[in-house]
């Protein structure tokens, strides 16, 4: 079920469909040189890449956020604390937006994009908003983490999130204490993170709320401590076990429960892979192979990258890209500029889907809820507006959707909204901050532009990584081959911006 992908079946287009997967997508230079290595090759390429060091925003210094607290802890005059409360808080929201800029940037450009495609994962599955956190530099940390942690070891992963500090906000641990042990983060480390609904009792819950007592973020550092006079170290039954357990010791335990690594298994399946729910028998062997390595992902996600079924056709094209998937493939392959921070918490927003600001515990639903008539349309029209530049959605023909892409043919699934764009010109974002067109210069060359068909192949080659349906090339030859030749820049980007909005390009 997980046996690995024949030789002679390694290509180029299996390249593309890597770099999609275990990133956000490549150019025809990048999948070229993957093909080339072989899969071996290719797949440890993404394994063994290294996050760079990037410069963080001044604000991520601990000192920054220490000398604004003691400015306000300082202010004598009720007036001027409230004042310098606003500007904090101000401050705050500015400082969110800057930081989702920085992900975003690093996504597009990162050397290691499976690490930054890994802490998109965690995001989700530890999903922790901001709406409630109330603070930047706790969202910075635990971004830190998951990009430090995401593709190690599980179990240590998640002890590290049990005293995370905008995890201990976020679900209330940093007031539980032994009197009155707070349940949230017990009940949600057992439901959500590790073991699944069904494979934990209710007394397991209250007994490891017990063992997460006196858990607490330090508030002159903003770092975990323990308060030992409020943990609680009596006796605990947990999952059958009794013991005077601490977290870390829970954690231990239910990892040691198969169901744990099944469970996580088919979790990440479902993201790098295929969102339907697993076959029993795919989500057994997925666990005893993410258990036979200890929860340890870089070998799981090597198996997966090698299957064969993961370049199956059932698999290729079937996934809906999330909204954060589709912009950071836009701008990676594309070399399209990451839109202004304003504009990005925006866009996110009618895109369904703001990093920092899940909806709830649970992440976000992913697959067909991303698309809907009113997402679907901003899609395209955002696409544009990322070719175009400033330049409004012009008036266009509609490309029509490839039959398999619309009635969940071997393409991929049913995708709700129009054919093109008639809502997307209705849907354009309202900023028209200074976004540069396109640049095309290492896109295309002059004889692209000379013939239309090359051009067209050159481009299907990028933008659907040299796999589009069977027919939609040629749907696009009318709609440039009245243009004179040498074709402009604005005939070009036009052509760009419609690939952009077809239903195909959503998915991945």
């Amino acid at each position: 079920m997980l046996t690995p992908l024949p030789a002679s079946a390694w290509n180029r287009s299996a390249a593309a469909h890597l770099a999609l997967r275990a990133g956000f997508g490549a150019n025809p230079d990048e999948v070229d040189r993957l093909a080339g290595a072989g899969l071996e090759k290719a797949v440890e390429q993404f394994l063994s890449s290294v996050p760079e060091e990037t410069l963080a925003p001044v604000w991520t210094d601990p000192r920054s956020f220490l000398a604004w607290r003691e400015k306000i802890r300082l202010a004598q005059d009720p007036v001027v604390k409230r004042e310098l409360e606003r500007q904090n808080r101000q401050e705050g929201a500015a400082q969110m937006r800057e930081l989702t800029l920085w992900w975003l940037e690093r996504m597009a450009v990162s050397r290691a994009p499976l690490a930054e495609k890994a802490a998109l994962f965690w995001h989700g599955h530890f999903a922790t908003s901001n709406d409630k956190v109330h603070s930047p530099y706790k969202m910075y940390l635990q971004n830190e983490a998951f990009r430090r942690g995401g593709l190690g070891d599980a179990r240590e992963l998640t002890k590290a999130v049990s005293r995370d500090p905008a995890m201990l906000v976020w679900l209330d641990l940093n007031g539980s204490r032994k009197e009155y042990p707070n349940e949230n983060f017990a009940r949600e480390l057992l439901e959500l993170f590790t073991l699944g609904e069904g494979h934990y009792t209710e007394q397991d819950v209250k007994e490891a709320a017990r063992a997460f007592t006196g858990y607490r973020v330090e508030p002159s550092t903003q770092t975990f401590r323990c308060a030992l006079v409020q943990q609680d170290a009596g006796l605990k039954t947990f999952l059958g076990q009794t013991g005077a357990w601490d977290g870390d010791q829970v954690i231990d335990i239910i990892f040691d429960q198969p169901r744990c690594a099944q469970f996580l298994g088919v979790k990440l399946w479902r993201f790098f892979v295929l969102d339907d729910e697993p076959s029993p028998a795919l989500a057994a062997a997925l666990g005893h192979e993410l258990g036979r390595h200890g929860c340890q992902l870089r070998p799981f996600l090597r198996t997966v990258f090698s299957s064969a079924t993961f370049y199956s056709p059932t698999v290729r094209s079937r996934q809906i890209k999330s909204p954060v998937q589709w912009l950071v493939q836009t701008c990676r392959t594309l070399g399209a500029e990451v839109p202004p921070a304003s504009v990005l918490e925006n866009a996110f927003r009618r895109l369904g889907q703001t990093p920092f600001y899940p909806p709830n515990v649970k992440g976000w639903d992913g697959g067909k809820a991303w698309i809907n008539t009113a997402t679907l349309s901003f899609r395209y029209a955002f696409g544009r507006q990322l070719v175009m530049g400033r330049t409004p959605p012009q008036a266009h023909p509609a490309v029509p959707a490839p039959d398999a892409a619309m009635a969940g043919g071997s393409q991929g699934p049913v995708m709700a909204g129009p054919d093109i764009p008639a809502a997307a010109r209705a849907a354009v974002p309202p900023e028209q901050k200074a976004i540069s067109p396109l640049p095309l210069q290492n896109l295309i060359d002059e004889s692209d532009r000379r013939s239309p068909r090359q051009l067209i192949a050159r481009l299907c080659d990028l933008i659907y990584a040299g796999n589009p349906p069977t027919g939609l090339p040629e749907q696009f030859l009318p709609l440039i081959s009245s243009k004179p030749l040498p074709l402009n820049d604005q005939a070009v980007r036009e052509l760009v911006a419609l690939m952009l909005e077809t239903p195909y390009y959503q998915l991945c």
